[in-house]
């Protein structure tokens, strides 16, 4: 009986881990190569919202250290709605300096993430990091 008690919580906290959006990810690469890492976590203005960061780009595999936008904020007032569902963000797009709304999903260690002008949106897979 304990064994069985043992295992249902180990499933339960794994599960809540796989849920949590907190962490890095590298966004998708673009046509050149070059992509970037983001830390998501409670925005500082309000811990109850979820925000990402930039921590690095990478161009053609190799670390831009002179990026212009390191530290900025790439998502921004994410709220949790559902178990590993996110809504009501936004989302900068450094490449072409323009902010979309945004929603997000937890899918195992990766984070699905989508920006929409009107009813028009592109979706990202961006990939989570240990």
């Amino acid at each position: 009986m304990r064994f069985v008690v043992i295992l249902i919580l180990l499933m339960f906290s794994s599960l809540a881990h796989s849920e949590s959006v907190e962490g890095n990810y590298q966004t998708e690469a673009n046509e050149e190569g070059n992509y970037l890492l983001v830390s998501m976590g409670p925005c500082e203005q309000n811990k109850n919202l979820t925000c990402g960061t930039i921590l690095a780009a990478y161009e053609k595999e190799k670390e831009n250290k002179d990026y212009e936008h390191l530290d900025k904020l790439i998502v921004w007032d994410m709220k949790h709605y559902k178990p590993g569902k996110y809504k009501k963000g936004k989302i900068w797009d450094p490449s072409k300096d323009k902010i979309y709304k945004s929603k997000m999903e937890v899918s195992g260690n990766n984070l699905l993430v989508s920006g929409c002008i009107l009813v028009i949106c592109r979706e990202q897979t961006w990939f989570g990091l240990p």
